[in-house]
């Protein structure tokens, strides 16, 4: 329990930043068009499903709002559900590498979408073999990085360029305390999984 401490407090100590100006939220629909490459009557019916969205979720938002139960969580459990299920209804006019575009991209924008899945970590466990001293650790760090990020949120709220800077910093500092925690074989094995997941939560504007 010591050691996760120093752990922690390690990160603590690491995680600070300056704050930047924040830009309109939300995901830059026109962008994934352009990925997207589509014809003509995709494109019509494309606007029309973005269209639909966008004013549901304007909605949906300003109920929620009435509720008083609106929440950063609340919010983001909303948009969520409205983003995956917009991503079914793309899928019909969507050809089968369309739908592979469309979905990294959806998820790589996901609000609320800040660490790695929990398939991902579940596999870093097994894979790296890590005894129940290195899980625990291992799972706390993984919290102290998240706390980090969403404790951050009114520094970057929007701003996608701001908030890939705070997760890229954050993530440097958990990676500092993981190579203490793995052995050297455990961290190269580390991070040669998390390769495969490097879009999740970085709001990358590439």
């Amino acid at each position: 329990m010591k050691k996760i401490l120093i752990i922690l407090t390690t990160i603590t100590v690491l995680f600070s930043c300056t704050e930047e100006k924040t830009k309109k939220s939300g995901m830059d629909f026109e962008k994934l068009k352009l990925e997207l490459n589509l014809s003509v009557e995709q494109t019509l019916k494309y606007y029309e499903i973005i269209k639909y969205f966008e004013e549901d979720r304007a909605s949906l938002l300003k109920d929620l709002e009435a509720t008083g139960n609106d929440s950063k969580k609340e919010k983001n459990k909303l948009l969520q559900i409205s983003y995956q299920y917009q991503e079914h209804v793309l899928e019909n006019i969507l050809n089968e590498e369309q739908k592979i575009i469309a979905h990294e991209f959806i998820k790589r924008y996901m609000p609320g979408v800040v660490d790695y899945s929990d398939e991902l970590k579940a596999e870093v466990i097994e894979t790296l073999a890590l005894d129940s001293v290195q899980v625990e650790q291992y799972l706390a760090i993984n919290n102290a990085f998240v706390k980090a990020f969403h404790d951050s949120h009114d520094k970057f709220h929007g701003n996608k360029q701001t908030a890939s800077m705070y997760w890229n910093q954050y993530n440097e500092s958990r990676k500092y305390a993981l190579k203490k925690l793995f052995s050297q074989e455990q961290y190269a094995q580390y991070i040669e999984l998390t390769t495969k997941e490097s879009y999740r939560g970085q709001f990358s504007s590439k």
